[in-house]
């Protein structure tokens, strides 16, 4: 293991809780961007500032149990989740093979945080994360530098972008709520990045795990469809990489 990339995995894993964190200010901001976006952070609700010990990932809510210090009211739980997913993003960069596969991973995975978690929120898909998700998508063949993987990425992106516009006229004509046109664009963006081999499982997951919250608890509604593929498309791209680590 080289020295840069040793100093890349440790940094990434250090960060990782706090741009998560970072990820999750935009998501509860969207469709505004948050204020301030540098320096200190700020209460939402009050304006006040945040000091050191309650802005300690996860920790701190944890330990507040999900209150503000200054003025009581509730922090949103897409800080925590956010935390955690930043969290994962730098341990899986831990298994990229070298700096530049590392930074990927972890733009990645806030990528698919932020989506998910602005999703979670506001039941719709936010395009700056579906460009950047293109825009990570073309890296990915241009890091594997295997042309032959470009055609069936495509098809797949083109067969679950007919699929899920064939669901969605089917659901409006039902006169139900749908899925909208972005979590067409992203299930085939998803598509795309995850390939063919692990496509319908992701879709699969994406559709199965709301479902079984919803029996277990009780309580059915609309899902936010497009938190679960993002949350199913970054778990099998971190298992198809643990996979071949063990090979």
């Amino acid at each position: 293991m080289t020295g840069a990339l040793l100093i890349c995995r440790a940094f990434l894993v250090l960060i990782g809780p706090f741009a998560g964190d970072y990820a999750a200010t935009f998501a509860v901001g969207w469709p505004r961007l948050p204020r301030p976006i540098v320096g200190r952070s700020e209460c939402a609700i009050c304006g006040a500032p945040i000091a050191a010990r309650d802005a300690v990932p996860v920790i701190s809510w944890l330990a507040k149990r999900g209150a503000r210090s200054c003025c009581g009211g509730r922090i949103p739980i897409a800080y925590p989740l956010g935390e955690v997913a930043g969290l994962i993003s730098g341990l899986a960069a831990v298994l990229a093979p070298t700096p530049l596969a590392a930074a990927w991973v972890f733009a990645l995975g806030l990528t698919l945080t932020y989506i998910a978690l602005v999703d979670l929120r506001r039941f719709s898909i936010p395009v700056p994360g579906l460009m950047m998700l293109g825009l990570l998508l073309i890296a990915r063949v241009a890091i594997d530098g295997q042309a032959g993987e470009i055609a069936p990425r495509l098809a797949t992106a083109a067969v679950l972008a007919l699929a899920f516009a064939a669901l969605r006229r089917l659901a409006s004509r039902g006169g139900r709520a749908g899925l909208g046109g972005g979590d067409i664009v992203l299930a085939a963006v998803l598509g795309a990045l995850v390939n063919w081999r692990l496509a319908s499982v992701m879709v699969s997951l994406a559709a199965a795990i709301p479902l079984l919250v919803q029996y277990t608890r009780r309580q059915f509604g609309p899902t936010p469809f497009g938190f679960w593929l993002s949350a199913s498309a970054g778990l099998l791209l971190l298992v198809e990489s643990l996979s071949k680590l063990i090979e």
